[in-house]
């Protein structure tokens, strides 16, 4: 589907200067003055073009090795995060698949549609295991690695759908090796694989005989936190299996304990069934190609191809195969004939013209480098999207270590974050994402948090009280761009999804808003919604209290929750009157407007005559009220009762308090103090996110369109470029969070890209801003 989305009165600003001119030089390398730039492939999707060094190297300055690392494992001591990893990496994918393809040639498979896990898993966590090489003359020259000079020196171009390397290894000789992920049709379907392409040129005078060989390690790992006990129960072994056209890898987990796999279709923590990974030789290959099978010195299987060519002068042929995995081999057909049928027969890119219909044009849009930039974050959203099958629904995950390294999809807060742009590029990932939520609803209202595994809901402390003002966001955001108010009479389930029933999505309305209402309720000391042990932030589960933790739990109250639900649920009400029939639905909206009042009575009289509204009351103190926390201040913005001479006062404390002196945007606490495994001015203790940046967007351009504008600019990749040319973890995606000025490790992340975040939050306040 192919979308033109108007510009009108958007930009007001003075246009900005382009992202390649943006990068001013580095000084990381000899043969490099800049990480990269930006500019348009064939297809006229963004690209963007990698100049920096491979590896990457440690910063200068005041970063250290020794404050770059984080998480060392407990049980090895060795290193599990990094602040700055050495080898670069995109993200290319559909919603049947995940590819991480790094600056060095290497690549990662990741299946995400049960329990995340790596097909190829290499030595580290943000690993995989592959190789290439050419054979010419007699040499060989391995291709990828971060020490192999042909990868350090090669050209490297990145764009939505694939990734791209173009070699010189030996004279007279260059190779172009691409891989191409071909785009999903509709939510829950997709290829789960990707088409390898390599053309070799002969550029002299002489003919070449040129051996092509490229293999992938078959060696699958389920993803687990570093600090699970259980991460080293499962233990897969591999069967290989070579055809004439394919070669793959079934791969078997013995039963460690009874019960530890659940029967076919009902949720499980653990993957007792994962995918084979194969790799399979078109008819159309280009050349004289086979599959290939060896195992390493340590016994490790390995699975490829292996091409032997000869090219005359002035000659190029171009070798192909399918790189994928599959659930059975019907599955793995369908695959490879998918992808061949969609091939377009010669070196690639693949399925570009197809990209271009799925990414929003954004045609009306002046500024190039801007409209270039709000592409990629609509074409990463679609790559990042996933099926998940337990709830047979499509995502968009959070991404980040969450997904990709400790096998969480967390939380329902944030996917309905994620799914906000959606509801105007992609509405059916928009209403997938509600009915997954509602899927992860039990009939009380309350809201799963996390999901691991294949539908499996860890049980545990954190219990949030935010999660159903989160779902009425969602929601309103696609009622209103879509008016589609089916959502609200089909029937979706509740969870468990084996044995729970269903309901309507008005019945799964009203659950979530009595359990918002009478079981997370209001404090009784200034009648605000209850904090529980968190809302949005939470961190406070785990800093230290000095009141017994049941006492906190229930008494601690939250003007963010109180904020957001004054913001949201008047959004819910007027939804409701517009979109909604019956008596149920009035009655519904009748009980939400009351609510509110007695909410927006609570909250403007707590408020008070001071500048800002306070964070919290946390063990019968108040939080935020000399100092302010960012947290609560962009839903006030967005409460219509509030004055606009009240929300610029507000605005200019922001201003003065959390944006001064601030690369990115606001912070999130004005002084922050040490705590617990957060350093003030990281994360929740004081670091910038996305996620708060946005509403505070949102709600400033309701009086002033020009510092909405602008203060949408300060967050972006473009600014990141700029403000910090250093670091490559901020150029094409981001953390969810990023350090503060207060740290010297200012604009990183203790948590690693890609976080869907970094993509949704501007594009979705991009789109409101320029609809209007």
């Amino acid at each position: 589907m192919e979308f033109e989305i108007s510009r009108r009165d958007f930009v007001k600003a003075a246009g900005a200067v382009s992202l390649a001119a943006s990068l001013p030089a580095l000084g990381l390398g000899a043969e490099t003055n800049a990480v990269g730039e930006w500019g348009d492939d064939a297809a006229g999707l963004p690209r963007y073009t990698y100049l920096g060094p491979v590896p990457f190297p440690l910063v200068a300055g005041k970063i250290t090795r020794a404050n770059l690392v984080l998480d060392a494992d407990p049980f090895s001591g060795k290193i599990t995060r990094e602040y700055l990893p050495e080898d670069p990496f995109f993200l290319i994918g559909n919603y049947r698949f995940t590819l991480f393809t790094h600056v060095s040639g290497l690549y990662e498979i990741l299946s995400g549609e049960r329990a995340w896990g790596r097909l190829n898993q290499g030595p580290g966590m943000w690993s995989g295991a592959n190789r290439a090489a050419v054979t010419v003359g007699g040499e060989t020259v391995p291709l990828v690695g971060l020490t192999e000079r042909a990868a350090q020196v090669a050209e490297k171009d990145f764009g939505i759908g694939y990734a791209q390397y173009r070699y010189k290894p030996a004279t007279g000789l260059s190779v172009t090796r691409t891989l191409s992920v071909m785009p999903s049709a509709k939510a829950g379907e997709g290829t789960s694989a990707f088409v390898l392409s390599v053309a070799l040129r002969n550029d002299g005078a002489t003919p070449l005989n040129v051996t092509y060989t490229e293999s992938v390690k078959a060696a699958y790992k389920q993803a687990f936190a570093q600090w699970d006990m259980d991460r080293g129960l499962l233990h897969a072994t591999g069967n290989v299996v070579k055809e004439p056209a394919q070669v793959r890898c079934d791969f078997q987990i013995a039963e460690p304990r009874p019960l530890t796999f659940s029967r076919k279709g009902r949720m499980s923590r653990f993957e007792g069934a994962p995918p084979s990974l194969f790799v399979h030789v078109p008819s159309h290959a280009g050349a004289d190609l086979a599959p290939t099978a060896e195992k390493d010195a340590e016994g490790a299987d390995w699975i490829g191809v292996r091409a032997a060519v000869t090219l005359a002068p002035s000659e190029q042929k171009v070798i192909h195969c399918i790189v994928g995995y599959a659930y059975s081999q019907a599955e793995m057909e369908r695959t490879v004939d998918t992808l061949t049928g969609g091939m377009i027969h010669s070196g690639g890119p693949h399925f570009q013209s197809v990209w271009d219909r799925a990414v929003p044009k954004l045609a009306d849009e002046p500024d190039a480098a801007l409209r270039r930039e709000m592409r990629w974050n609509a074409g990463v959203l679609e790559q990042m999207t996933i099926w998940r099958e337990y709830y047979n629904e499509t995502i968009v995950p959070q991404g980040t270590v969450y997904d990709y390294q400790w096998g969480m999809v967390a939380s329902n807060r944030d996917q309905a974050q994620h799914a906000l742009p959606m509801c105007h590029t992609n509405p059916a990932i928009a209403r997938s994402t509600l009915r997954y939520i509602m899927k992860r609803t039990v009939p009380d209202g309350e809201i799963k948090l996390d999901d691991l595994g294949f539908g499996w809901a860890p049980h545990s402390g954190r219990l949030t009280s935010d999660q159903q003002l989160y779902f009425f966001l969602l929601l309103n955001e696609y009622l209103r761009a879509t008016g589609d108010a089916s959502i609200l009479t089909e029937a979706v389930s509740y969870y468990p999804l084996e044995s729970a029933g269903t309901g309507s999505g008005l019945d799964h309305v009203r659950g979530a808003f009595l359990f918002l209402r009478d079981r997370i309720g209001r404090g009784g000391g200034h009648g605000l919604v209850k904090l529980w042990n968190s809302d949005w932030n939470d961190m406070f589960f785990w800093w230290p209290t000095s009141e017994a933790y049941n006492t906190v739990f229930d008494t601690s109250e939250s003007h963010m929750n109180t904020s957001m639900a004054i913001a949201i649920l008047g959004d819910l009400a007027e939804t409701l009157h517009k979109f909604a029939k019956g008596e149920d639905a009035a009655e519904i909206a009748s009980a939400v407007t009351l609510y509110r009042a007695e909410l927006l009575k609570a909250f403007l009289h707590d408020w008070g005559e001071r500048a800002f509204p306070k964070r919290m009351y946390f063990q019968g103190q108040a939080v935020g009220e000399k100092e302010m926390w960012l947290e609560p201040q962009g839903f006030t913005l967005l409460i219509p009762e509030v004055p606009d001479e009240k929300k610029r006062v507000l605005w200019a404390e922001i201003e003065k308090r959390l944006i001064s002196g601030e690369a990115m945007g606001p912070k999130q606490i004005e002084k922050p103090v040490e705590k617990p495994g957060t350093h003030g001015g990281s994360r929740e203790n004081g670091g910038f996110w996305y996620a708060l940046t946005g509403p505070v967007i949102l709600g400033v351009a309701g009086f002033d369109h020009d510092a909405a504008v602008a203060l949408l600019r300060k967050q972006t990749f473009a600014n990141y470029a700029r403000k910090f040319p250093q670091y490559w973890t901020g150029q094409w995606s981001a953390s969810d969070a990023l350090d503060a000025a207060a740290l010297p490790t200012e604009g990183l992340s203790q948590n690693i890209v890609y976080c869907a975040h970094a993509h949704a939050w501007p594009l979705y306040c991009y789109l409101r801003l320029n609809k209007g």
